[in-house]
């Protein structure tokens, strides 16, 4: 009897540890799939943004692309860092949450991005 609940505990842990590494691989491989999709995301939130039409109206195009490049960068790598990999599961399946938790990410993390980029 003591055997085998001690089989079924360490198989109960490697499903666990099992599962872990499943969701912190599927998390990771999502963050790559939306990096593309949070960087888009980001580049039409600063277009559309009363500040930056106002910051680049003293900057050149070429200026303007590159610290929009950098500010979009920096924000595809870090904006979805805060994200559970609960959210990032929910996010494959419902195109809706996908939508929602890119533009919360996006927003969460634009500030510090611009703050970053125009120092």
């Amino acid at each position: 009897m003591k055997k085998s609940l001690c089989w079924l505990a360490v198989i109960a842990l490697l499903i666990g540890c099992v599962s872990v590494f499943v969701t912190d691989k599927n998390s990771t491989l999502m963050q790559k799939m939306l990096k593309p999709v949070v960087e888009q995301a980001c580049k039409s939130e600063l277009n559309d943004s009363k500040i930056w039409q106002s910051a680049a109206l003293f900057m050149s195009s070429e200026r303007q692309n590159s610290v929009q490049k950098q500010i979009c960068g920096c924000v595809s790598e870090n904006a979805l860092n805060a994200v559970s990999a609960k959210d990032l599961v929910m996010a494959s399946f419902n195109e809706e949450v996908k939508n929602s938790l890119i533009k919360q990410a996006v927003l969460n993390s634009v500030k510090g991005c611009v703050q970053d980029a125009l120092k």
